[in-house]
């Protein structure tokens, strides 16, 4: 019987157009590793023979999404009869001298470009030529397959815990798939089930007017909060966001930043202040954008909101594939010049929402989807596409993440893996993404912005990492 993709993750396949290129993904730089004098060709040979030797532990990366037509139902993934690891594993140079910002601009390329919807819907670049003379990896995988935890904790599977290379899982699966392969397949199978079967047709109406009258409730909910929050204050609203230069739909191109501030430094920052990593992201962020706004001439007298999503996850489940976020909306205080007022209140904001967000609002994710249905939600990927009403009405003006990093350190056939920078998606009213990432000694953080609505991104992150070492250096040793 065929497997559907739950909508939440049939969501980020079918909103996807030309522009908004729904992938996520990390940059990952090596150190030296085993043999010290093999050439580049030979290492890329042997991360291409890992790589290959582990697929069938990560089953997703030989399935390619199947649409039905007109989307009239949810996608499926099926085995790639015809997969060729050599169109996902792709060997690449920078010119000389294989400085910094050359690599940066490559890898903006990289994730500008969408996966191909013919294929798996994931690639993974081996980088040579940087002037450090190490290598560098540069994944992405679609946002419908993984969110950021899900994926951080499955890839690890193609590395290793230590430098002895572990051998491979023995390949038990089989050759069966799902019935469905191709689009008119998928579309008659799911006509097939409701002839030999009316009854489900009548169970989903009942279970979508159930979803339906949810989603009221919880619309009613936000306006109830909307007007609380304009009499108390407290967390925003969907209706709180101004619109800013900051916003609008992302286009074609894109632009990459990374950067690295000491971890432990970060954490000794915020147990000073009884604030999270998280709190300090927020923080720091919000005050690079406040420098950003003053520099365009913008006002930073009202606030701005970031969307943050939330790992709904039970203890245990960090490896299971697909999306299951939640997401708040949080204020950024970027009215507050002085940054320890400003991680007073967003750590005060942090302590009554999260939870909250948590336990209440988790599954509207799930059935805002269910609702609409696939062919909805696909026509409504090209209508935003086409207006762009997030640039006057945005829901948030930046999307935050902070993800927890694998716990250990990682090699890759021997390498050590000195640094891993993650790469948060765009989508809706997003034209920018900072995302943090905690590996080992250090936060990494990965900039992502629209070349067009956010091309001072390189500025943005040096103001991002001036922001982190005020805190740092404001907290006593």
């Amino acid at each position: 019987m065929t497997a559907f993709l739950n909508p939440l993750d049939s969501a980020f396949l079918l909103l996807e157009t030309p522009g908004t290129a729904m992938n996520i993904g990390a940059v990952i730089e090596l150190g030296e590793g085993p043999p010290s004098d093999a050439d580049p060709a030979s290492l890329f040979a042997i991360f291409r023979d890992n790589i290959a030797q582990r697929l069938h532990e990560i089953p997703v990366l030989t399935q390619r999404a199947v649409r039905a037509p007109l989307d009239l139902t949810w996608p499926i993934l099926a085995r790639d009869e015809h997969f060729d690891l050599d169109r996902h594993v792709v060997r690449v140079a920078v010119p000389s001298p294989g400085t910094p910002a050359q690599f940066d601009a490559l890898v903006s390329e990289f994730f500008s470009r969408p996966l191909s919807p013919h294929r798996p819907l994931w690639q993974l670049i081996v980088v040579e030529g940087l002037a450090t003379g190490r290598l560098s990896l540069v994944l992405k995988i679609h946002h419908s397959l993984a969110d950021g935890v899900s994926g951080a904790e499955t890839f690890a599977n193609l590395f290793d815990i230590s430098p002895e290379v572990r051998p491979p899982t023995p390949n038990t699966s089989t050759l069966d798939g799902p019935a469905a392969t191709t689009s008119l397949a998928l579309a008659r199978e799911a006509f097939a089930r409701i002839r030999e079967n009316p009854r489900r047709l009548l169970e989903a109406v009942v279970a979508w007017g159930g979803r339906l009258y949810e989603i009221f409730r919880a619309t009613a909910a936000v306006a109830a909060a909307h007007t609380r929050h304009r009499r108390e204050g407290g967390q925003p609203t969907i209706f709180e966001a101004r619109s800013t230069s900051l916003n609008g739909t992302a286009g074609v191109d894109k632009v990459y930043q990374r950067a690295q501030v000491s971890l432990a430094d970060v954490k000794r920052a915020a147990k000073h202040r009884g604030a999270s990593v998280t709190d300090v992201v927020l923080t720091a962020t919000g005050g690079a954008l406040r420098r950003l706004l003053e520099e365009r001439g913008e006002s930073v007298e009202r606030d701005l909101v970031a969307f943050v999503p939330i790992n709904v996850r039970g203890d245990g489940a960090t490896a299971d594939l697909g999306n299951q976020i939640s997401g708040m909306l949080a204020s950024l205080h970027v009215d507050l010049v002085d940054a320890e007022e400003r991680i007073r209140a967003i750590s005060r904001d942090a302590s009554v929402t999260v939870d909250e967000q948590r336990r209440r609002r988790a599954k509207i994710f799930q059935d805002v989807p269910r609702v609409l249905g696939p062919t909805v939600i696909s026509f409504g990927g090209r209508l935003i596409s086409l207006f762009d009403p997030f640039r006057l009405l945005p829901m948030a003006n930046v999307m935050i993440s902070s993800v927890p990093g694998p716990p250990v350190p990682l090699w890759l056939s021997g390498h050590p893996v000195v640094s891993a920078s993650p790469v948060g998606p765009l989508f809706g009213p997003f034209a920018l993404n900072v995302t943090a990432l905690g590996f080992e000694k250090f936060l990494e953080f990965g900039l992502f912005a629209d070349a067009e609505v956010v091309p001072e991104v390189r500025a943005l992150r040096d103001y991002l990492v001036a922001e982190v070492e005020d805190l740092v250096a404001a907290t006593p040793t």
